[in-house]
């Protein structure tokens, strides 16, 4: 009796082949693409490979089309001759062998010349790319990231598919493909508000510019899914409308003809889909704005407070006195202090330059599980760098230092950070407020935020304090610094920020955590447990 179970070594190898595919996966995982500008540079050279295959591609075809042309029209001159003068040319022994011949064996070679596929090694090149190429959860990620620049920031879909970004036009905008992946996705995210929108620009775009092959796109699949998204908001009527439009180029289609005769059922008995969601139920546009939105509009009213200055800091170190920074004062509940011009543009370009090849995806740590773990609140990419890494770092922690009067021994490291497509954080406290966690227990909690700016962000990308009404915007070479802790080390809730999307630009940052143990003796009013 045969036995039923599979051999050892073929369980061994489908065990690899199942870890080895995990570990690919969890590797792209990692990889991100859209969560940082830096990390999409790869993808411009990659399709720069893709395009030169398919060049070379064509060169293939050329050639195949060349031979076939050349042939033609010998062949063609040899059948003219003879159909000129059949009997003349086939009593001649030598051309009736000779077409004879050409019938029995080149026109076999021709078949097999014609079946034979061209391109073979350019097809391989694609595969053996694909695995770097972006995922159908980056495409969902870049979905969700457009979605989130729409609503932060009030856009109407119309303007973006055109290239209208928060009032200022762009030489760029999108096609009928680009629009209606973005209505699939987001219908599939059961998100149909916004899904009705990017869909109808669809069918617009589609009645202005027609798509190349083979990247035609049906009219009738948009029109589809369209009325499908219309009936997920109850819209029957409207639905029917998209069908019936749809109708006039194919009246005779079966499906097209099913629908209208459900919709028509619908509207007959006055049936309604199932209750939709939250955020489908939301008009987009119409709502008012909350803080955070608005303060990443820039929408937050200028400060009164006559205590808020600006002045030349000269006292927080003995070496301020011989190099005062430009300090503006920001806030005072919590403390909140913006430097000026600390950075020079060749140490903004180093650490952009340590940074881009150690980028991964930044992770947020979760009490609940005790680690750090990727969430989509979160998006971009971080690298990590101890205080010595390299006299740069050194001279960086020497002008936290200086800034903030504090001692660095026991805080983190610098953490270097590039936002992608519509990359932002949300609403969030740096402080863990864990007494007995293991983040706290060595060297205390988070006692101040120093966030260094690197670069400009041509739109959005604002540091908003939602509770306080403040947004700072990034300027290249400052930095905002505020304290985490009240004066008995007690947190601050007032400190509550998040990192706005990125609209157009790149934006990196360089941050520091301080913590509480080693201010003992600098900030001696703090928790009795020290």
């Amino acid at each position: 009796m045969r036995s039923s179970k599979w051999p050892l070594s073929l369980v061994m190898l489908l065990t690899c082949q199942v870890l080895l595919l995990l570990l690919i996966r969890q590797v792209r995982g990692e990889e991100s693409h859209c969560t940082s500008v830096a990390g999409m540079v790869k993808l411009l050279d990659l399709e720069a490979q893709l395009i030169d295959n398919l060049e070379d591609y064509a060169v293939e075809l050329e050639k195949k089309l060349e031979t076939v042309r050349r042939s033609i029209t010998s062949l063609r001159l040899e059948n003219d001759k003879a159909r000129s003068s059949t009997e003349e040319y086939l009593s001649n022994p030598l051309n009736s062998f000779s077409l004879i011949r050409r019938m029995n064996r080149d026109w076999m070679i021709w078949q097999l010349y014609m079946e034979d596929p061209i391109g073979l090694p350019q097809v391989e090149k694609i595969q053996e790319l694909r695995e770097h190429m972006p995922t159908n959860t980056d495409v969902e990620e870049a979905v969700t990231a457009l979605d989130r620049i729409q609503n932060t920031y009030g856009l109407k879909v119309s303007h973006i598919a055109h290239g209208l970004l928060n009032g200022k036009q762009y030489n760029v905008s999108f096609t009928a493909l680009d629009t209606y992946a973005m209505g699939q996705i987001l219908f599939d995210q059961e998100n149909y508000l916004a899904a009705a929108s990017w869909l109808y620009q669809s069918i617009v775009l589609m009645e202005v510019y027609k798509l190349p092959a083979p990247l035609e796109l049906s009219k009738n699949e948009v029109q589809m899914v369209y009325a499908e998204t219309l009936l997920k908001l109850n819209q029957n009527a409207d639905a029917l409308k998209v069908v019936n439009i749809a109708l006039t180029d194919r009246p005779h289609d079966i499906k097209l003809l099913m629908k209208k005769s459900e919709i028509e059922t619908l509207i007959r008995t006055g049936t309604k889909s199932a209750p939709l969601l939250k955020k489908t139920l939301q008009v987009q546009g119409t709502e008012a704005p909350t803080a955070y939105q608005m303060g990443c509009r820039g929408q937050f009213p200028a400060s009164t407070d006559g205590r808020l200055h600006c002045r030349y800091n000269s006292t927080t170190s003995p070496f301020l006195i011989l190099a005062p920074l430009k300090m503006e004062l920001v806030g005072l509940d919590p403390y909140m202090v913006l430097y000026h011009d600390v950075l020079s543009s060749k140490e903004i370009e180093e650490l952009q330059g340590m940074a881009t090849p150690g980028l991964k995806r930044a992770t947020v740590f979760q009490a609940s599980s005790g680690r750090n773990e990727v969430v989509k609140t979160r998006t971009s990419k971080v690298a990590w760098f101890p205080d010595s890494f390299s006299p740069l770092t050194l001279r960086l922690n020497a002008r936290i230092t200086d800034m903030t009067g504090f001692n660095l021994h026991g805080s983190e490291m610098l953490q270097l950070m590039n936002y992608g497509l519509g990359g932002h954080y949300d609403k969030h406290y740096d402080f863990f407020n864990q007494t007995n966690s293991n983040m706290t227990a060595m060297s205390g909690d988070r006692i101040a935020t120093v966030l260094f700016y690197l670069t400009d962000v041509e739109q959005g990308g604002a540091t908003v304090f939602p509770n306080i009404q403040k947004a700072i915007f990034p300027q290249r070479g400052s930095v905002i610094m505020w304290y985490n802790l009240k004066d008995d080390g007690v947190p601050n809730t007032q400190t509550l920020h998040a990192a706005c999307p990125v609209i157009v630009g790149s934006k990196w940052v360089c941050n520091k955590w301080i913590r509480e143990r080693e201010q003992l003796f600098r900030r001696p009013c703090l928790k009795k447990r020290l």
